[in-house]
């Protein structure tokens, strides 16, 4: 079995949206180990006989198919929401420079300060990770140069009310990962 390379990824989410996330992965988890039951039933194992590795191995096999956890869930609703044409590209690779800063903690220029009430530490493809880092910065550039350039971020930005006004309404144009994860997730709740 190949490891595909995975990314611990924190994304905030509405309540809501948390709890429908789990109970989608919970009604997997159901299924898994229904089918499980079966298998043992089937092979006449007893309470307490360990499960023949082929079994195991096959449960293992079929998870992301057939039994997706939270994190897969996520990790295909965000591979979704990256194929639409919006997030889709191509975009230009990042300078060494861009890459170096994807690695600095902290907020990212012009986040909104939305308050979502759920984390959730996800296990994502880093490839997944890696596209959905792109995509915000390249989709995100013009509104944050606009922030930069209008002087609404930074040491000493405008406190006019026009001012957090355009602040605001730039910030509603920023991508992030989580917001990428926020809006796949959303999808992927309102079409099951």
């Amino acid at each position: 079995m190949n490891a595909i390379a995975k990314i611990n990824t924190l994304v905030w989410l509405h309540p809501s949206h948390a709890e429908g996330l789990a109970r989608l992965a919970g009604e997997n988890d159901r299924a898994e180990w229904e089918w499980l039951a079966e298998e043992r039933q089937r092979l006449g194992l007893r309470n307490g006989e360990p499960t023949p590795e082929e079994i195991r191995v096959s449960m293992l096999m079929r998870r992301p198919d057939w039994w997706p956890r939270m994190g897969q869930l996520t990790e295909a609703a965000m591979r979704a929401r990256l194929a639409l044409p919006d997030l889709a590209g191509p975009w230009r690779p990042f300078t060494a420079e861009e890459a170096q800063a994807q690695r600095l903690s902290g907020r990212r220029p012009g986040s909104p300060n939305e308050r979502y009430g759920a984390k959730l530490m996800l296990d994502i493809a880093a490839d997944v990770v890696d596209a959905a880092r792109l995509a915000a910065c390249r989709v995100s550039e013009s509104a944050v140069m606009a922030l930069q350039r209008e002087n609404l971020i930074g040491l000493r930005p405008s406190r006019s009310k026009r001012a957090r006004a355009r602040k605001l309404e730039l910030q509603g144009q920023i991508y992030t990962v989580g917001r990428i994860a926020r809006e796949s997730i959303a999808t992927l709740l309102s079409d099951g």
